[in-house]
């Protein structure tokens, strides 16, 4: 049965993965007037929001890079796979949930872990199960220590929300564990907000990669075929 468990984990965070930023940003959407309610400040909080989600379109293009003659390359963006969410003790609720919304706007499986907030996170969470997001792609871990949860296996990267020293903390803990480099996104700026808003942001959250395929060997390139004639 783990097995199993397992297997279908694995193939439910590939769907969300797979699902596409817009369609991913629809499941959103529902949910940011009630996930806005709990930062204190709604106004504020669905204009954060929705600008993140108004870059979904932009997450899904796909570029056509110039390649040798017979073969196309096509580069895009996708998710760099299990994430965690963290909020340290100074953190404000905006600033955690705009790294939980950013994080799965992105498709990845997500870690919410904020212990200064537990209710928040396990609220937070029930808003997006009610809008269909799986309990396979987001998950609350407040019983956990967070040294704790910084050692699991194949980590990408670790969205932090909080101040300086604790950011710092949370890299040094994860430069001694072993396996894959995880990488660290940081929001120390609790007022303005302003790392969520530089244009590079959500391009944290994501790998890129290219798809190259030979065109020659599946049928012929007209513009090759034309050379013969």
């Amino acid at each position: 049965m783990a097995n199993e468990f397992k297997k279908n984990h694995a193939q439910v965070c590939e769907a969300w993965r797979l699902l596409g930023a817009v369609q991913r940003a629809t499941y959103l959407e529902a949910a940011v007037p009630k996930l806005a309610l709990f930062t204190g400040d709604a106004n504020k909080a669905r204009r954060l929001f929705n600008h993140l989600l108004s870059s979904a379109p932009s997450l899904d293009e796909v570029h056509r890079m110039t390649g040798a003659t017979g073969e196309s390359n096509d580069l895009y963006v996708t998710a760099r796979g299990k994430t965690m969410v963290v909020g340290g003790e100074s953190a404000k609720t905006m600033a955690v949930l705009g790294q939980l919304i950013a994080a799965l706007l992105t498709g990845n499986e997500v870690i919410l872990h904020c212990p200064s907030q537990e209710e928040m996170c396990v609220e937070a969470a029930k808003v997006l199960y009610d809008t269909g997001i799986s309990d396979d792609v987001l998950s609350v871990a407040n019983d956990s220590q967070t040294i704790t949860l910084l050692h699991i296996d194949r980590l990408a990267q670790v969205a932090v929300a909080g101040s300086a020293a604790e950011v710092q903390e949370v890299s040094q803990t994860l430069a001694d564990t072993d396996g894959i480099l995880t990488q660290v996104i940081a929001v120390t700026d609790m007022e303005g907000l302003s790392d969520m808003l530089t244009p590079d942001y959500l391009h944290r959250f994501v790998t890129e990669r290219v798809i190259t395929i030979n065109t020659t060997a599946i049928g012929g390139n007209a513009s090759l075929l034309e050379l013969g004639t």
